[in-house]
């Protein structure tokens, strides 16, 4: 599938936006570093000669000569770039770099020569690491856009580890400018394919706080899918703003596009809970069409892990609430609303407690729904967690397993297996076989959760019972 166009790095925030205004007029000395020997008289000349081009008036085929004049001193400011260590020097510098690089893709200048591309990409990562926000920022601005220009091939080859890495690190900040500016660079960077992949795979604890920064969105009250999958960590500072929401949430989307990550987007991070709580409580339409979008991926590309865990995540009761309650100005949002909900009324049928049980377990998104608790569900059912290998045994054991699994998931795993083994005399061997006695001997004593520690005990009581009485 093809991705929608995405603007390069089409960075807007009111914060970073007034700062590059104050750059722009800020003075710098040119003719004193000239007279230091930082830069060169032919250098200085050279600039000189660049801002005399950049305030020239004129429009029409004034503005592409223009370009073409601006143009032909980028080597020299990104030479510059490498030679000062001023920041205000920086700051100016990347101001001029940016704007030729988005004009250049605005008006479709073309690529440049391999040498510059490499020459720009060094001076900008080496802006990365300098200890100023705004200036990192700008530089991965700079690169994304300067990628957007590039072929296939040459895309191949960025590092995109190195700017994942980066944009983590700004991902962490308490500052909510610094968060909203790396989530846009981030949105632009996915357009890329191969990006994608990196981000999944070689990034993935970048993509892990892509995914905590949609956290910090949530007040803790609303926090987590109530459906007792991984647990929500504690996460710093509320980043409480809707455009937010939009950005990560249209990552998320930009992803989904790539089938392998579609199928393991929800079991690594929860997405499908997490958006649900975000879609029920947004307040904007935008926020509640891009997560309705998210799951029509998702469904399209990877049904059969993401059908049970929109059912754990109640997806479909939020989609009949949206619908019902929400008067939404946007038709085609409205339209999306219905045959999403028809989708999954189709693909579901007429299912049985049974089936919503098989649904929950396989999606490791373990809650206490009333069949957990159900005398009558377990005397009907038990003898069903054999078929096929043990298969539902097997699950509740990998939730045991999980090193992400939340406090609710361990505990009802534990309780089910305790069941299985209160009704099933061979249960408890079966246990031991594929080491789920262990887990759960160890979960007793060592989960810092009480009600796993009390779980865990009920269902080692009932392993020595069984053995007892046999």
């Amino acid at each position: 599938m093809t991705v929608p166009d995405v603007p390069a790095a089409m960075v807007s925030n009111q914060f970073f936006d007034e700062f590059t205004d104050k750059v722009r007029v800020k003075p710098i000395p040119w003719e004193g570093y000239s007279r230091a020997g930082l830069i060169s008289s032919d250098e200085l000349r050279e600039l000189k000669e660049y801002q005399h081009a950049t305030s020239a008036t004129g429009g029409g085929n004034d503005e592409a000569a223009r370009l073409a004049a601006r143009t032909t001193h980028m080597g020299l400011l990104v030479r510059l770039t490498e030679k000062l260590s001023s920041i205000d020097a920086l700051q100016y510098l990347l101001v001029q770099l940016d704007d030729l690089v988005s004009e250049s893709e605005r008006v479709g200048a073309g690529a440049r020569a391999e040498a510059e591309e490499l020459e720009l990409e060094r001076a900008m990562f080496r802006c990365t690491e300098k200890k100023d926000d705004y200036l990192g920022l700008k530089a991965s601005k700079i690169l994304v856009g300067a990628l957007a220009a590039r072929g296939a091939e040459t895309q191949r080859v960025f590092a995109y580890t190195r700017l994942f890495a980066y944009l983590e690190r700004c991902m962490r900040s308490e500052l909510t400018s610094v968060v909203d500016v790396a989530v846009q660079v981030m949105q632009s960077a996915l357009r890329v394919r191969r990006a994608r992949g990196v981000l999944a795979g070689e990034s993935v604890s970048c993509l892990t706080q892509l995914v905590d920064v949609l956290r910090r969105t949530q007040a803790p009250s609303t926090s987590g899918n109530g459906g007792g999958g991984a647990s929500v960590p504690r996460v710093r500072g509320v980043v409480a703003v809707p455009q937010t929401q939009y950005e990560v949430v249209f990552c998320l989307w930009l992803l989904s596009f790539e089938r392998t990550i579609a199928a393991t987007l929800d079991r690594r991070f929860d997405v499908l809970g997490l958006t649900a709580d975000i879609a029920r409580s947004a307040v904007k339409e935008k926020v509640v069409r891009i997560v309705v979008a998210l799951w029509a991926n998702l469904l399209r590309l990877a049904p059969a892990v993401t059908l049970p865990a929109m059912l754990v995540a109640r997806v479909p009761a939020c989609l009949a609430t949206l619908a019902a309650g929400r008067n939404f100005k946007d038709d085609d949002l409205r339209t999306e609303l219905r045959q999403l909900a028809d989708d999954l009324a189709e693909r579901t049928g007429v299912m049985t407690t049974w089936d919503e049980y098989l649904n929950e377990v396989a999606s490791g998104h373990l809650a206490w729904s009333p069949a957990h608790r159900s005398e009558q569900f377990w005397k009907l059912h038990v003898r069903r967690m054999d078929e096929h290998d043990h298969r539902v045994v097997r699950q509740l054991a990998a939730v045991l397993a999980e090193p992400t699994a939340g406090e609710t998931a361990l505990a009802v795993a534990c309780h089910d297996l305790s069941q299985y083994v209160r009704l099933n005399p061979d249960g408890k061997r079966l246990l031991a076989r594929i080491g789920a006695k262990a887990r759960v001997m160890a979960l007793m004593t060592g989960s810092e959760f009480p009600e796993v520690r009390y779980e865990a005990l009920m269902c080692v009581q009932q392993i020595m019972l069984n053995a007892w009485r046999n």
